[in-house]
């Protein structure tokens, strides 16, 4: 799958996670400023999971703060 259509299928997610969020959703977007909670967090990364079929390892979970952080953790696991 290449970056463009993984970034879009996060935003997808997100926007699912995140229904309130109303503001644009960029890649630089922080999952904190769209007012996901660490609870809300986890959600996120399993629907991201259960997507991409990939696994979120818990000492890379910290390090995804950004939707592009998401996205190019998706890529890195998709290649490897």
């Amino acid at each position: 799958m290449i970056a463009e259509d993984i970034l879009t299928k996060i935003k997808d997610i997100v926007r699912t996670q995140a229904p309130d969020f109303a503001g644009e959703l960029l890649p630089s977007s922080s999952f904190e400023e769209m007012g996901l909670d660490s609870l809300n967090r986890i959600d996120l990364l399993a629907a991201a999971e259960a997507a991409f079929g990939i696994e979120v390892p818990d000492d890379q979970v910290a390090g995804l703060l950004r939707v592009q952080d998401l996205a190019d953790f998706v890529a890195s696991a998709q290649a490897g």
